[in-house]
């Protein structure tokens, strides 16, 4: 489609390339280059008038400059022309600060949905954000895709006998009873008992997983603090095999030194943030593509 161009910013480029390629495309000209003062600058290396650009960035670390990158880019776009910009945001950063638990704290996930309009994005196009909060706190034109098609599937194909599929909270157990169908597995949830936003005091699992394969779902693996108590309390209780699967692979802190210790067999994650450097520490590590799944909803959005 000649009226449609793609192009990324510097966080994810790898996702990117993909999305073009699945889209038989050639990625558009955006470079990226810093001021003295280490101020950031984009410049488009071809006409945008008249054109829907999609701008390819994940919000991941840093956060803050390749978010302020992906308003820059947006700016650059409109200045430029464009008649209507989608931000292609893989994994949508500050998504967990979503609610205001005590005064004086911001909601910055609505902050952020806030500034992606004000630079001039029409419409957005992410995957599993954090929570029923984020999403209404998006006030433009969204497309909200999920991981489970790419994740199921990877997992089917292992064909795992025994498997029962875990929810991290009661919260969770409807996309796990989704994983669950998929893959023909049981399903079981961990209560925990908190000692703060933090910290948990106790965990317990509603359903004997003894002799049982289990496959740990979640949206995002962060510290991997409870992911690995969680993997512990399940072998304890006789699980087998122990897999966990999330949609971004944040992995900030001491999380692969937690995940390399921990009961785990496979860390499953996507490629919404890039984990080259990752998969080298962590050779239980395996990425799981969603290129696919965004290069069909970019058809959608531009009319193909």
């Amino acid at each position: 489609m000649a009226n449609r161009v793609i192009v990324t910013c510097k966080s994810n480029v790898d996702i990117a390339k993909e999305i073009a390629k699945c889209m038989k495309a050639k990625l558009g000209k955006l470079s990226f280059s810093k001021f003295p003062d280490f101020e950031s600058y984009c410049k488009f290396g071809e006409q945008l008038s008249g054109r829907h650009v999609f701008i390819v960035q994940s919000t991941c670390c840093p956060a803050n400059e390749n978010l302020m990158e992906l308003l820059i880019a947006i700016d650059a776009a409109r200045s430029s022309g464009a008649k209507r910009i989608t931000a292609v945001i893989p994994y949508y950063g500050y998504a967990r600060q979503d609610r205001q638990s005590k005064p004086g704290e911001p909601i910055t996930a609505a902050l952020v949905a806030k500034l992606l309009k004000a630079a001039g994005a029409d419409s957005i196009i992410t995957m599993d954000l954090h929570s029923k909060a984020v999403e209404k706190a998006i006030k433009v034109n969204k497309t909200h895709l999920h991981a489970y098609p790419a994740i199921a599937s990877y997992f089917k194909a292992k064909k795992i006998r025994n498997l029962c599929i875990v929810a991290p909270d009661k919260g969770a157990l409807k996309n796990a009873k989704l994983y669950a169908k998929a893959l023909g597995a049981k399903t079981a949830f961990i209560e925990k008992k908190r000692k703060s936003a933090t910290e948990v005091e106790a965990m317990s699992i509603s359903s004997n997983i003894n002799g049982l394969n289990c496959l740990i779902i979640d949206d995002i693996i962060s510290t991997a603090g409870t992911i690995c108590e969680s993997a512990a309390m399940l072998k304890k209780l006789g699980a087998e095999n122990i897999y966990v699967a999330a949609t971004h692979g944040v992995l900030a802190g001491k999380a692969i030194q937690k995940l390399k210790k921990a009961p785990i067999k496979e860390v499953v994650v996507t490629n919404t943030i890039p984990q080259e450097q990752n998969k080298r520490k962590l050779k239980k590590l395996k990425i799981v593509s969603v290129a696919k799944l965004f290069c069909k909803a970019i058809r959608r959005e531009s009319g193909k």
